[in-house]
C-alpha cells in the first residue's frame, strides 16, 4: 500500500511540475498548413515511419516540402524543451529586432551598458560586439549557465583571445544575447516571440510563456530555455527557407537571412556539420542549414529541395523530468535525423 501510494506521490509531482503552461490549446492566430497531395515515392513515407517506430529515439517528426506537410508523425504539438536550438530562434529575433533599429550589430558592451556583477568584463572583453556574440567570437570566458562538460573543457583562459578573432561555442555569450536584446526591446523574449513570430506565422502552440528562465548563482546573466513543438520549431525553418517571407510578407529581411546563415568559423568533431553562422549551424557540402540541440533537437533547412525536416526528442519540461531522462533517458541521434531527411528527399 506504501508504494503505490509513494508511487501515486511521484506520479503527481511529474505531473504538476510540469506545470500547466503547457497545457493551452491552439492559439486563435493559429494557421493550418496543407498536406503535400502528391508524393512521387510513396514507399519512401512508409520506411520513414517504421525507421521513426523501430530506430530511433524521437517523439515528433515534422517535414514540410515548400509550404505544404510531407509526413507528419509523433507528438507534433507537445511543447518540447529545444536546448541549444533556441539560439538559432533567438537569431531570428536579432534580424527582426536590427529591420525594426532596436540594435545595431556594432553596438559593443560598452555601448550597451553590459557586464557580469559576479565576474566584472575587462575593458577589452567590453569591445566585444553584438557580431562577435552572434559568431561565437566574443573573446569572454567565463562560466555560463548551460555549459556541458565539453564546453567547460574545452574553454579558453580569460583574456586568451580578443574579441572577434577566435569561435569557442559558448553559453556566456549566448546568454548575454538574450539579456541585451530583452533589455533594448524592453519585452521579454516570449513576448518578442509572441508578437514577431508566432502571430505572423500563425503558429499552433507557443505561448510567451514557454519560455522560463535560471538564474546562475556565478553569472549575472540567465539561460533562457524555450519550449517548442515541433510542428511551430518547422514553421521558423519555413521562414528561413522562403528568405524572410511568411505567405508573400517579409516578417525578417532577405538580406538577414543571408547574413546570419553565412559560414564564418570552421566547427569540428560535428558532422556534417562544418561551419557557424549567426547562431546557426552550416553543412557546406549538402548546402544545408541546421538548428541543433542536446538530447536530439535537430532540423535541416534545405533551399535546393525545398524542404524543412524537424527531428524531436522530449527530454522533460520540469526538473524532475529531465533529470529522469539524464538517468535513463535517450537521446536522438543525429544520424538518424540525416537518414530521414535523405527519405524525405527520395519520397518527393
Amino acid at each position: 500500500m506504501r508504494k503505490i501510494i509513494y508511487l501515486g506521490i511521484l506520479a503527481s509531482l511529474l505531473f504538476c511540475s510540469c506545470s500547466l503552461r503547457f497545457l493551452n490549446g491552439k492559439n486563435k492566430t493559429y494557421q493550418p498548413l496543407p498536406f503535400t497531395k502528391q508524393i512521387r515515392n510513396p514507399e519512401k513515407i512508409v520506411e520513414a515511419y517504421d525507421f521513426l517506430k523501430s530506430k530511433t529515439e524521437y517523439d515528433a517528426f515534422v517535414a514540410i516540402k515548400d509550404d505544404s506537410i510531407l509526413v507528419q508523425w509523433g507528438e507534433v504539438d507537445l511543447p518540447i524543451m529545444t536546448h541549444s536550438a533556441r539560439k538559432s530562434i533567438i537569431s531570428v529575433l536579432y534580424g527582426i529586432a536590427i529591420d525594426k533599429g532596436i540594435v545595431r550589430l556594432n553596438q559593443t558592451l560598452d555601448e550597451l551598458g553590459v557586464d557580469d556583477k559576479k565576474a566584472p568584463l575587462t575593458a577589452l572583453e567590453k569591445t566585444c560586439t553584438i557580431r562577435d556574440l552572434l559568431m561565437s567570437r566574443s573573446g569572454i570566458y567565463l562560466e555560463a549557465s548551460g555549459e556541458t562538460k565539453e564546453m567547460k573543457a574545452l574553454r579558453p583562459q580569460r583574456g586568451m583571445h580578443k574579441p572577434g578573432e577566435f569561435y569557442y561555442y559558448n553559453n556566456w555569450g549566448f546568454n548575454v544575447l538574450g539579456t541585451i536584446l530583452e533589455k533594448q526591446a524592453k519585452m521579454s523574449i516570449g513576448q518578442m516571440m509572441e508578437e514577431w513570430l508566432v502571430k505572423p506565422l500563425g503558429m499552433e502552440k507557443f505561448r510567451a510563456n514557454h519560455v522560463t528562465y535560471k538564474q546562475p548563482s556565478f553569472s549575472e546573466h540567465e539561460q533562457y530555455i524555450i519550449y517548442m513543438t515541433a510542428a511551430d520549431l518547422g514553421r521558423i525553418g519555413l521562414l528561413i527557407l522562403h528568405e524572410g517571407k511568411w505567405r508573400g510578407k517579409q516578417i525578417v529581411s532577405s538580406q538577414w537571412i543571408k547574413e546570419s546563415t553565412a559560414a564564418y568559423s570552421a566547427v569540428k568533431d560535428n558532422e556534417p556539420m562544418d561551419h557557424y553562422g549567426y547562431l546557426w549551424l552550416i553543412d557546406q557540402d549538402d548546402k544545408t542549414i541546421w538548428a541543433s540541440g542536446w538530447g536530439g533537437q535537430f532540423m535541416i533547412i534545405d533551399s535546393r529541395n525545398h524542404l524543412v525536416v524537424v527531428s524531436r526528442n522530449d527530454t522533460g519540461r520540469s526538473l524532475m523530468q529531465q533529470g529522469l531522462f539524464m538517468w535513463k533517458g535517450k537521446q536522438g541521434l543525429r544520424k538518424h535525423h540525416q537518414l530521414l531527411y535523405h527519405l524525405m528527399i527520395d519520397a518527393q
